[in-house]
């Protein structure tokens, strides 16, 4: 149990980022709303940017109640949409190119890969053909879908597919891109590895929690502040990105992310010096 005092400022910072994110959230409008859009792709980016805003929520809710390593896994996933938004936008050059793969062909072999799964499960269970497993049964490809898709994605492809739009993948190829709206995009991999630990819950993602829980109640206190704070922060930085590259690929006015930039600013500075104080308890030599 952690002490009430952290439980209240966590639960106090979280609302705020929470509130503050509902607030800006409308400035994706004129990007989702933008007529230069077929309804398709509209549809697509939709789909995309609203699996941000859910996950983004959920991590604020979960740090309000000091669930905090299980809000690193919703703030990894709102990355990655984040992540995937920005690459689609990148430029309208690649845009057409990029919506193909990610709507059409990645849906495609996620198909394949279901079949494949739910057959095997089907395949072990008794009375297998009683009505309780119809919706499993529904998503069998027929013989010829899947020769079809197979042939149409050999397995290399696939696997080059799904390698591109990984994490990795997606921040090596716009860190490479020079575009400068991505630079420095590849220090968000270690934040992304340590989410993965908890995620698969290996012996770090599974040890980390623990070592922190044992630690004396002054380190540990101000570790899940500073912890929190950033888990805020990350959740605006994916916010912010996903506005500035919007923005830029329609060619709106930036003037209101400006002031977003600011309120967001005034917000954090208003949780006070948690990584100095982190920093003084955890290195007082240093």
């Amino acid at each position: 149990m952690y002490s009430e005092d952290v439980y209240g400022k966590l639960r106090g910072w979280s609302e705020a980022g929470l509130l503050l994110t509902r607030n800006l959230l409308p400035l994706m409008s004129p990007v989702a709303r933008h007529p230069g859009w077929k309804a398709e792709e509209r549809e697509t980016l939709g789909f995309l940017l609203s699996a941000c805003a859910r996950a983004s929520e959920s991590a604020l809710l979960l740090v309000a109640y000091g669930q905090l390593w299980d809000a690193e896994v919703l703030v990894r996933s709102a990355f990655e949409g984040s992540l995937k938004s920005a690459y689609l936008l990148q430029s309208p050059a690649t845009f057409e190119e990029r919506h193909q793969q990610y709507r059409h062909d990645l849906f495609q072999i996620a198909l394949l890969k279901g079949h494949t799964k739910v057959a095997d499960l089907i395949g072990i269970m008794p009375e297998n053909d009683h009505k309780s497993w119809r919706p499993y049964r529904d998503r069998l490809l027929s013989e010829e879908e899947r020769a079809e898709i197979s042939s149409r994605y050999p397995k290399a492809m696939r696997r080059a597919l799904e390698t591109k739009w990984g994490f990795t993948g997606l921040i090596g190829e716009l860190s490479r891109s020079e575009d400068p709206l991505f630079s420095g995009f590849t220090g968000l991999a270690d934040g992304y590895a340590m989410a993965s630990h908890i995620l698969h819950a290996d012996i770090v993602g599974t040890a980390v929690p623990l070592d922190r829980d044992r630690r004396d109640e002054a380190r540990r206190d101000a570790i899940l502040l500073a912890h929190g704070v950033r888990l805020i922060s990350d959740v605006h930085t994916c916010l912010q990105l996903r506005l500035g590259v919007g923005y830029r690929y329609i060619g709106q006015d930036p003037a209101p992310l400006i002031d977003a930039h600011q309120r967001i600013a005034a917000l954090t500075e208003s949780f006070g010096k948690v990584y100095e104080d982190w920093m003084g308890v955890e290195y007082p030599d240093g």
